[in-house]
């Protein structure tokens, strides 16, 4: 916006310095007339200046979105192998899974649950995956229930983290593609074909 503008301020003072119709005014007002245009200039650079903040605002604000998705990337895959080995390995050995979650209860990373409300996820995630990470987040909220459930079996409760653990790795698939966009890695079109095929595994798997 600000780049427009600037753009039409430096328009307009070439229209003002070489068109005939201010001949007149540039000869009789020639010090009101530089003054004129020297204002017309200090607002250009203006207004440039606010488009370079911006922009570079813009930049740092991506370059800090993509720091907190690699941040809730690890924490996610911290809770695969917590998943995977104090719960599944456990129970697989014979441990009462039941009985390890009740010391242990079963939790959804905070980073992650914590995105929804994150105003770089708001200003810069695309819709579609903003889409697939509140499906992936509210059906993380929903198993962790379920998990933590003291009237569930044992049996069941295995079946319910299966399905956490692999949503865990969709969600994390979901940031990863947010990161290769905001590092210029694959384009929008791209991302929202793979969005789609995610969000179909989501959907699927619920």
């Amino acid at each position: 916006m600000y780049i427009i503008i600037a753009v039409a301020l430096v328009l307009l003072t070439l229209f003002l310095i070489n068109s005939k119709l201010f001949d007149g005014m540039r000869t009789r007002k020639a010090r009101s007339f530089e003054f004129f245009i020297s204002l017309i200039s200090t607002f250009i650079g203006f207004f440039i200046a606010l488009s370079l903040n911006t922009i570079l605002s813009d930049i740092n604000q991506k370059k800090n979105l993509v720091k907190l998705l690699d941040a809730t990337n690890l924490s996610l895959e911290n809770s695969v192998m917590k998943t995977q080995g104090m719960y599944l390995n456990a129970a697989k050995k014979g441990a009462d899974i039941s009985e390890i979650i009740q010391y242990a209860p079963v939790e959804i990373p905070k980073l992650y649950s914590n995105l929804e409300t994150n105003s770089l996820v708001s200003d810069y995630f695309l819709s579609n995956a903003f889409q697939a990470y509140i499906l992936c987040n509210d059906n993380l909220q929903t198993f962790v229930k379920s998990a933590n459930a003291t009237n569930a079996t044992s049996e069941k409760k295995i079946q319910i983290l299966e399905k956490y653990l692999a949503y865990l790795n969709l969600a994390k698939q979901v940031n990863t593609l947010e990161v290769k966009r905001l590092n210029g890695d694959i384009s929008r079109s791209d991302e929202d074909q793979e969005l789609q095929k995610l969000t179909k595994q989501i959907i699927n798997n619920q």
